[in-house]
């Protein structure tokens, strides 16, 4: 450190607060929801022709860190547009997904030491929803796509969410670079 020209020696001194990412999980397209359920006439006046887009609004996103294994809980809303006898509606569904994780399946791969004297915080993301759909019949159909006890008139919907899951698991570190700027290099 003798080396450094500087007028003051705390101007030399580049103070980090960082996470460092120990391991990572990367799941890609985990199926969060997969339902069949009925929209009854009262609650959009009328028969669903079809679906026109749909949406997710994710709630809350919160993990457990367990000794042996991280638990993953994912609250979110689905939000499908639909049409109606030419007039647009909405209808949504609420759900909570969940999923361990063991220590084995990040990358690397973590002991329970590593786990418990390394890992302070996660982070999940969520990214690249995708969705598959169909409109099943008449909920008051014999068949009854929807398979109710009691037969509703309404449209059966069957949907399926998927998602790709990354967990990464980290600790902050203080980190302090020294050096000093070049004073002929513009910013």
């Amino acid at each position: 450190m003798s080396e450094l020209k500087c007028e003051f020696p705390e101007g030399c001194k580049l103070d980090l607060w960082a996470k460092v990412i120990k391991a990572k999980f990367i799941d890609k397209q985990v199926k969060v929801l997969d339902t069949v359920f009925c929209v009854p006439d009262e609650q959009v006046n009328g028969k669903v022709s079809c679906v026109e887009d749909i949406k997710v609004k994710v709630l809350k996103v919160f993990e457990d860190l367990c000794f042996n294994r991280v638990k993953i809980f994912v609250d979110y809303e689905v939000i499908l547009f639909v049409v109606v006898e030419g007039e647009y509606q909405i209808i949504t569904v609420t759900d909570r997904y969940e999923q361990s994780i063991e220590l084995e399946e990040f990358d690397p791969p973590l002991t329970h030491e590593e786990f418990r004297d390394e890992i302070e915080q996660s982070e999940i993301i969520l990214k690249n929803w995708t969705f598959d759909y169909e409109i099943k019949g008449n909920c008051e159909d014999p068949s009854n796509p929807c398979q109710l006890t009691t037969p509703v008139k309404g449209t059966c919907i069957g949907l399926r969410v998927f998602v790709d899951i990354i967990d990464k698991l980290g600790k902050m570190h203080d980190i302090i670079v020294y050096g000093e700027l070049d004073p002929e290099v513009d910013f």
